[in-house]
């Protein structure tokens, strides 16, 4: 069977602060190591238990920070920015299951560099009135290809976060969170094997993970920390000021939704970064 794996940055073993998520800083080559690390852990349990093709897509910020000569020989990958499909870049229904590495989602306490899309900009999205972030938002890009989440790695409160959202993915904890910047890190070569353990365990659990539900009709909402970024964003066709911080869009299609947020999240970072 072929696999998806959509690889972030923050969920990885050892990582707990922002210098080791971005380039330039001394801390982040070491970082990048360890995310390939447990990327390769993941394909090695996946291809010990059976599957036959597996696609890692680059998830994290330029989505560009893969080194070729370190990733397991038998995984291809996705890389670069701006991808159409984001974090979910590549995924279609020819694939049997997805896994996500990633984090929790803005506002939750304790998880390691919780956030959702952008660490300071976005303070929460919604889906029809229901908190949501990238685990959740990812498990519905998935199911609209009928693709499963089968396994989530992070630290415990992805974990938890995860197991609201799909009742029956499996999880792979390398971490426990202690602030947003802090975390009780297991020794790498035990979370190695705790990764390479729970991929066998999902790729054996395939045929019991189903697609989450989609609703009918989305209706999302971004809380952002600017007025100028909603306001922005409202010049958009089809996104609406719900408050000065607010913005609202529907839509019956999921992946128009998340194309609407992309550039939304997108108009964010522009604004920061050009004017704070």
């Amino acid at each position: 069977m072929k696999i998806y794996i959509s690889a972030d940055f923050e969920g990885t073993t050892g990582i707990t602060e922002r210098n080791q998520c971005f380039p330039g800083k001394p801390e982040f080559e070491s970082a990048r190591r360890l995310w390939i690390g447990d990327i390769n852990a993941v394909v090695d349990g996946l291809l010990s238990a059976g599957a036959h093709e597996i696609i890692v897509n680059e998830a994290h910020a330029a989505m560009n920070y893969m080194l070729p000569e370190l990733l397991h020989p038998r995984a291809s990958f996705i890389s670069g920015y701006v991808k159409i499909d984001n974090q979910m870049e590549g995924i279609d229904t020819s694939f049997s299951g997805a896994v996500l590495m990633g984090h929790a989602k803005a506002g939750t306490a304790g998880a390691v560099l919780n956030h959702t899309y952008v660490m300071r900009d976005v303070y929460e999205i919604r889906i029809n009135g229901h908190s949501i972030g990238e685990i959740g938002l990812n498990a519905l890009w998935a199911a609209y290809h009928n693709v499963p989440i089968i396994l989530v790695i992070g630290d415990d409160k992805a974990a938890a976060e995860a197991l609201e959202c799909i009742p029956d993915v499996e999880t792979a904890i390398v971490k426990t969170g202690l602030s947003q910047f802090a975390a009780h890190c297991l020794p790498m070569v035990s979370t190695r094997e705790i990764i390479t353990t729970a991929a066998k365990r999902a790729y054996g659990r395939i045929a019991h993970v189903k697609p989450v539900a989609l609703p009918k009709l989305f209706c999302m909402e971004l809380d952002f920390s600017l007025t100028e970024i909603a306001k922005l964003c409202s010049f958009i066709p089809g996104v609406e000021l719900a408050s000065p911080r607010t913005v609202v869009f529907t839509s019956t299609d999921y992946r128009e939704l998340q194309h609407i947020r992309v550039i939304c999240t997108n108009l964010a970072l522009a604004i920061v970064k050009d004017h704070f």
